[in-house]
């Protein structure tokens, strides 16, 4: 079903939903508002009601001090102090004296007996039937202006938020079938939040598009090149080109050292394809200064080769980490190489190893040719290459090694960092946070090699 159709009946429902809620919420507006008049009523009537019992106590109390003789007389004095909306009723004697007998429903009544006198008074209700249903209906004609009102905003809000919606499926729609370079209008309110969002998801994923593009790109550049000697060479010894044994020995051996760099090429862009797919992490407790001389042994020939100064951790260092071994000596190694094969006869590489609270701290220093400050936030990229003083050997050069290094220390929960001096050298220094173990264990130094 297409986005619009689902967002036509996400807005019909919330349409209908707004109307029951409506609905419902006047009903709970009436059943309120008529508890709590209720409620007011009952409070008013029982304090009328007590003020009545103590007027009634009173007037009985007067009446019996007076006497029969002139119990009469005082009950016209008196009767001046009630309004028109009071029923006075005395009795006595069996015989029921009563004046001012205004018609009308009864409101609250109040009563008191002293002696030989009982007094009954009688308030009438202040607000006739007629005023009542006036009431009423000005209340419900309130209610149903302030609800109209309500519907009006809701439905107005409503169409508008369609319209955002239904633009904002739209853009969805078109990204799902493949145009990356779609935007979402600038809309007001909470939607413009959700367009902004959009927009910036939709520019990650052209940008990615665009480096995927590039990096595929690349590859098949890099691949071409070795393809292309070893097609050439192997051409030559096909049709007699190479005439001699020396020619065609160097043929053989060229065909050998490209088919060797190809599938070190091919390699790390498989294992760089595994690291994109989240790989478990195997974590043991290891001895990352024992990882750490390892890769320092497996390189010592290639620097020795290249009159270049390799030193790692000495043998009296240990340093314990909750960590996975072979990731960590992937690092180390990759690391390692690119600092022998940018470092110029003469100069030095050290590999250290240190412990900081909770973390562990790898760095590779080198002497080497260092990196320019345009280059250092690119050189993490896949397929970039510095320089040409970087150029390919022995010890690798594909332009895979930084970007394996950095999606290792990520899925160890770690960063890199690098800083670089050109002509003085560059350290790459890794950090692994919160791998320290608190606690002696067994120690592993296993390294994928």
């Amino acid at each position: 079903m297409k986005p619009e159709s689902l967002l036509s009946r996400a807005l019909g429902s919330l349409r209908v939903l707004s109307a029951v809620s409506f609905v419902v919420a006047s009903l709970a507006v009436v059943v309120v508002a008529g508890t709590l008049y209720q409620v007011i009523q009952g409070q008013a009537r029982r304090q009328v009601e007590r003020s009545l019992d103590a007027q009634a106590e009173a007037l009985a109390r007067s009446v019996v001090e007076a006497g029969r003789a002139d119990a009469r007389q005082l009950v016209a004095n008196v009767s001046r102090y009630f309004t028109g909306e009071t029923r006075v009723e005395v009795i006595y004697d069996g015989v029921a004296q009563i004046w001012e007998i205004p018609a009308g429903p009864i409101y609250a009544e109040g009563d008191a007996t002293y002696r030989w006198a009982h007094v009954r008074l009688q308030r009438l209700d202040p607000i006739s039937a007629v005023d009542r249903r006036l009431l009423a209906g000005v209340i419900a004609l309130g209610i149903g202006s302030v609800g109209l009102l309500a519907w009006l905003l809701s439905d107005s809000l409503t169409r508008r938020l369609r319209r955002s919606l239904r633009h904002l499926a739209g853009v969805a729609g078109r990204l799902s079938e493949g145009d990356l370079s779609v935007r979402a209008d600038h809309l007001p309110g909470e939607a413009g939040v959700v367009a902004d969002a959009f927009n910036r998801m939709a520019a990650r994923l052209d940008a990615n598009d665009a480096r995927q593009r590039e990096f595929l790109a690349d590859a098949a550049h890099e691949l071409r090149t070795p393809v292309t000697a070893i097609e050439g060479f192997a051409t030559a010894l096909a049709d007699g080109t190479a005439r001699d044994a020396e020619d065609r020995r160097e043929a053989a051996e060229t065909i050998r050292d490209e088919a060797i760099r190809l599938r070190g090429l091919v390699q790390e862009l498989q294992e760089l394809t595994w690291l994109d797919l989240d790989p478990p992490v195997e974590r043991t407790e290891s001895d990352v200064a024992a990882i750490a001389r390892e890769t320092v042994a497996r390189y010592a020939g290639a620097a020795a080769e290249r009159d270049v100064a390799l030193s790692g951790p000495p043998d009296a260092a240990h340093v314990t980490a909750w960590t996975d071994p072979a990731h960590v000596a992937t690092i180390l190694a990759n690391l390692t190489s690119n600092a022998v094969a940018a470092t110029p006869p003469g100069g030095r590489v050290r590999v250290t190893v240190e412990a900081h609270g909770r973390d562990a701290t790898l760095r590779v220093a080198d002497t080497g040719v260092g990196i320019a400050a345009e280059n250092l936030p690119l050189i993490f990229e896949r397929l970039f290459r510095v320089d040409g003083s970087r150029a390919r050997s022995g010890l690798g050069g594909s332009g895979l090694g930084l970007a394996i290094v950095k999606r290792l220390v990520l899925l160890l929960n770690g960063k890199v960092e690098v800083s670089s001096t050109p002509g003085v050298g560059t350290v790459f220094t890794v950090t692994l946070r919160g791998v320290r173990s608190l606690r002696p264990g067994r120690l592993s130094s296993v390294a994928r090699t």
